[in-house]
This record gives structure tokens, C-alpha cells and sequence, in this order.
């Protein structure tokens, strides 16, 4: 009789782990469309774009990052380019706790140097875990190519594209904030964003929006990055 009430106990505590749910959001650009460019000889521009989640836990620390990238992409006055075009990240967000979205938008110099960092950037088709270390300076407010610095350094990147970015080449930046309690509430938060600007006499305007999609899902195995 032990052993059947012992075997049922096991039994519930396997059906118990099976069972194990948690909450994810993901991070999806659904559109970018260049309504003006910045390189007026060439009239195209060679684009970059780098974009993470950072969650953090209830007492507010940072405690994971997922990297994605797009790029480095052509393009032309009035090109716009759609969802499936962009790979989208997810990380899970934790009870209490928040998430803060990064994406950053860059007009790309040197081609070959940006290439090899994306590459980089690629071999992470999951979310990690911070170190303690890193996660120290996430205890304040970042700027989007901040958070981003932290995301690449997570990963084992470093900072090499956020030290070769100056004013001339960033066409936008944005973190946009989401808490536990506002997933819960809106399970598809849209981000509609402009980046307008000029340098010496050219101008540029682009349209990007993304959604922050959250979901509940069966606790899966953590993929590891490829080696």
C-alpha cells in the first residue's frame, strides 16, 4: 500500500512538472518603410537594425537577455518591408517583474564590419541569463545603445557595434517598458515609432512599428547557442 501511495505521489509530482507554465513575450517588427533617405548620392542607404528584451524580476533585476538583428539590408525611397522579413525574440517575463524592448536603427559605413558582428549576434537563437556582473548596470536607466551594449556583452559580443556607432550614423533608438501587470491586461502591445532627422543638409524619415506579443506557454528546455 506504501509503495502505491508513494508510486501516485511520484506520479503527481511528474504530472505537476509537465504541467509547468510560464509567461513569454515576444518581440515581432511587423514593418520598416524608408520614406526618405539619408544618402542622397547613392539614394539608398545600407541599414543595420539590433534589437533585445532584458527582463527583470520583481525586486528588479536584471536577470535575462534576447538578441536579434536584421540587415545589413538595401534600401530605397519609398521601400517598405514587412513582417516576415524580420526574425522575431522572446524571452520570458517574470511574475512581477518587467521587460524593457530596445531597437536601434543604423545607416551602415562600413559593410564588412557590420557583417561580422551580426553574425555574431546570430549564433544566439535564445534568451540567456545575465551575469551578476552585467547585471549591476542594468540597476539604472539605460539608453537604448546601452541596453543593447549590455545585451552584447551578455552574449559574449561585447561592445563592438555600439563603440563604432557616432551621431552621423544612428537613425533611431527606442526602449519602450512592459510590466508584468500590463502583459496580463494586453497581450499585443503595438509600438508605432518616427525616426526623423538630418545630417549636414540631407534628411531622413522612417516608419517602424513592432508588437510585444505575451503568451502562456509549457516550460520548454533552453536551447544552447551553437557552437
Amino acid at each position: 500500500m506504501k509503495s502505491l501511495k508513494l508510486s501516485a505521489y511520484c506520479l503527481l509530482l511528474l504530472l505537476s512538472a509537465s504541467c509547468a507554465k510560464q509567461t513569454v513575450t515576444s518581440f515581432q517588427i511587423t514593418s520598416l518603410k524608408a520614406l526618405d533617405l539619408e544618402e542622397t548620392l547613392t539614394r539608398k542607404d545600407e541599414l543595420l537594425m539590433a534589437y533585445t528584451l532584458t527582463s527583470f524580476d520583481a525586486s528588479n533585476k536584471a536577470v535575462a537577455v534576447s538578441t536579434g538583428s536584421w540587415g545589413v539590408q538595401e534600401a530605397k525611397t519609398g521601400q517598405e518591408f514587412r513582417e516576415n522579413a524580420f526574425q522575431p525574440i522572446s524571452i520570458p517575463l517574470p511574475k512581477n517583474g518587467k521587460l524593457v524592448a530596445t531597437v536601434v536603427l543604423v545607416e551602415v559605413d562600413d559593410y564588412a564590419s557590420a557583417q561580422k558582428t551580426l553574425t555574431e549576434i546570430r549564433r544566439y537563437h535564445d534568451y540567456i541569463k545575465i551575469p551578476a556582473a552585467l547585471a549591476e548596470l542594468a540597476d539604472v536607466a539605460l539608453t537604448p545603445l546601452k541596453y543593447l551594449s549590455l545585451a552584447l556583452s551578455a552574449t559574449g559580443v561585447g561592445f563592438q557595434l555600439a563603440d563604432r556607432l557616432d551621431d552621423d550614423d544612428l537613425i533611431g533608438q527606442n526602449n519602450t517598458e512592459l510590466t508584468y501587470q500590463q502583459a496580463l491586461l494586453s497581450a499585443d502591445l503595438k509600438v508605432p515609432l518616427t525616426f526623423k532627422g538630418g545630417h549636414l543638409g540631407s534628411s531622413f524619415h522612417y516608419e517602424l512599428n513592432y508588437d510585444l506579443r505575451t503568451q502562456t506557454v509549457r516550460v520548454g528546455r533552453t536551447r544552447k547557442p551553437k557552437s
